[in-house]
């Protein structure tokens, strides 16, 4: 918990509240320190492939999906559900939070046992906020998008958005500040990446050391909190500390990052991340604390609600019987393992019934004639398996070299249709009257984009009725219209619409994104896809060459498992082109 004045933040955990204590109320906050050797609810995930779509877009795709993998993964863990925490998203600006609604939206219509996280009737269903709209939110887990990264140029932008504002920092204190249990940090950029001396902001600034925080711990806050593991505060805990460690047991020593500490906390032998129990020395510390509630009953009691056993020795029994009290603690100290020890065998032999179930069923289960190998191995894969990094987009002019006889390369075109001169009236999206008005925007974007995925299709006509996010009634509103009147292929990743005449089996050719404006692998239709493999195959590349070069055309700064066996599927569908 972190306490000022008569305002009090639920964070449980002292790292979740620990950056702003150091930075903005200069440790004034009373924290309470979390029963771990190393208090990490903050946590650094850098996303290697991240791409900063500078200018209209706005977004960073492969966070976003890293992030909403991360977030789903989650949701579906067992025990999740019935354990009651509750997830929230931040993001540094509206196009992001609109990319993640429109990804998690997708993922809900792929399972619909994660719904239930997102309805209205939860008391906190999961929401995604952008930075400047998130004030007075909590939830239990928070998810923070960075947003921005390394652009086309393979330089990060020093424009921050309302980090660069006056106010800035402020912004950034309430967004870091909404977890009571976790925050789980995802950037494209490491902090030594932003260069001070390029701003003034002091909200890029604390930027930077936020960043550092959540990638190093409580270390990076500099010399004002190089005490989380201090020296000893009085004589009497330098005694203790002894006669315990003589008997074995492993301390630290003024554990915390305020002025409220843990005189010494037991690591826990078989479980050296966390410790055992605190023991409270009524030494100097006890005698600062300003009243015998807030010594004896208040802080003992914030302190086992974070999950401290607290053990305490009196400074009196200890003068007159020094070993007889060390003997004593250390029974209880014993005891305390012990019980600890029988509740995870037990932990571990429900854990082994489960799972022996888990397989058992799996087994009695027939394996699917369509059954892809490749696509399994994919459902386990982590971020750490990817392949090697590939060079970014902007390495050369022409990824691909070309040839006298070469065709001109083609350039892909996105739609916008809010420039289209179309009678739009958003009350009446769902009414049969405005069927029509709906298809010829359909029909336009088909036309110039198609084949067209469908979750790309709705998005478009949905910005132009000027909602920020695809809802589920909105895509399917679009797509049922669509398939009636254009030919639909089912693919892996959903559907595609393709253009009148075509029969969706014909070859298409390859069309090269803008610059800084790169499509996602899994929104470009395997026939485009394999138009670009056959291409590099009648060059004479091999296989694993030709996803190399296919990755660069395609603007991936790294190939990713999931994009690798897709490009995979392409290269082997041009094989069997005629």
């Amino acid at each position: 918990y972190g306490i000022r004045g008569t305002g009090a933040r639920s964070s449980r955990h002292e790292s979740l509240i620990a950056f702003s204590n150091h930075r903005y109320y200069e440790g004034g906050l009373v924290t309470f320190p979390s029963p771990v050797t190393s208090d990490r609810a903050v946590s650094f995930h850098l996303i290697n492939e991240g791409l900063y779509e500078k200018g209209g877009a706005r977004i960073n795709k492969p966070e976003a999906k890293s992030l909403v993998a991360d977030l789903v993964a989650r949701l579906k863990e067992p025990g999740f559900r019935e354990s009651g925490l509750t997830v929230g998203v931040v993001t540094f600006n509206t196009e992001q939070q609109t990319l993640i609604l429109d990804l998690l939206d997708e993922e809900r219509r792929k399972d619909a046992s994660i719904e239930p996280f997102f309805m209205d009737s939860e008391l906190e269903s999961i929401f995604v906020k952008n930075l400047e709209s998130v004030q007075g939110d909590e939830r239990d887990i928070m998810y923070f998008s960075l947003t921005y990264g390394p652009t086309v140029t393979g330089e990060p932008s020093m424009n921050f958005g309302p980090m660069n504002k006056q106010g800035g920092e402020r912004r950034l204190n309430v967004a870091v500040t909404r977890a009571r249990h976790e925050l789980r940090v995802f950037s494209s950029l490491r902090p030594e990446q932003l260069d001070l001396s390029r701003t003034q902001a002091a909200g890029v600034r604390d930027l930077k050391h936020f960043m550092e925080f959540a990638e190093r711990g409580a270390r990076a806050l500099g010399e004002a909190v190089a005490g989380s593991l201090g020296g000893f505060d009085s004589p009497f805990e330098q005694a203790v500390h002894a006669a315990l460690t003589a008997k074995g047991w492993n301390l630290h020593t003024q554990v915390g990052v305020s002025s409220f500490r843990i005189d010494l906390g037991v690591v826990d032998p078989d479980a050296p991340g966390a410790y055992l129990a605190g023991v409270e020395c009524d030494g100097a510390t006890y005698h600062r604390s300003a009243t015998a509630r807030d010594r004896d009953k208040l802080r003992e009691q914030v302190l086992r609600g974070l999950g401290w056993d607290i053990v305490r020795i009196w400074s009196t029994d200890w003068w007159i019987d020094a070993d007889g009290v060390a003997e004593k603690i250390h029974q209880q100290l014993s005891a305390l393992l012990s019980t600890k020890r029988a509740a995870r065998t037990l932990e571990q032999e429900q854990a082994e019934k489960l799972a022996t179930g888990a397989i058992e069923a799996a087994m009695a289960k027939p394996m699917p004639d369509h059954f892809n190998p490749h696509a399994a191995s994919d459902a386990i894969v982590v971020a750490d398996e990817e392949a090697d990094t590939i060079a970014p987009l902007f390495a050369s002019n022409h990824v691909i070299e070309s040839s006298p006889t070469s065709e001109q390369q083609l350039t892909f075109t996105e739609v916008d249709l809010a420039s289209g001169g179309y009678t739009i009236n958003s009350d009446a999206f769902f009414e049969a009257q405005y069927d029509a008005t709906l298809l010829e925007m359909i029909e336009h974007v088909i036309r110039v984009e198609g084949p067209v995925r469908d979750e790309v299709l709705a998005r478009r006509v949905a910005r132009a009725h000027g909602w920020s996010r695809t809802s589920a009634r909105m895509h399917d509103r679009v797509v049922r219209l669509a398939e009636s009147h254009f030919v639909a292929m089912n693919e892996e990743v959903g559907k595609f619409l393709w253009p009148k005449g075509s029969s969706g089996t014909a070859d298409i050719d390859f069309r090269r994104s803008p610059l800084g404006n790169a499509r996602s692998v899994d929104e470009i239709s395997l026939s485009e896809l394999a138009s670009l493999a056959k291409k590099l195959r009648n060059e004479g590349h091999d296989e694993e060459t030709a996803l190399t070069l296919m990755a660069r055309e395609l603007g991936l700064l790294k190939l990713r498992t999931a994009s690798r066996v897709r490009l995979q599927t392409a290269w082997g569908k041009s094989g069997n082109a005629k």
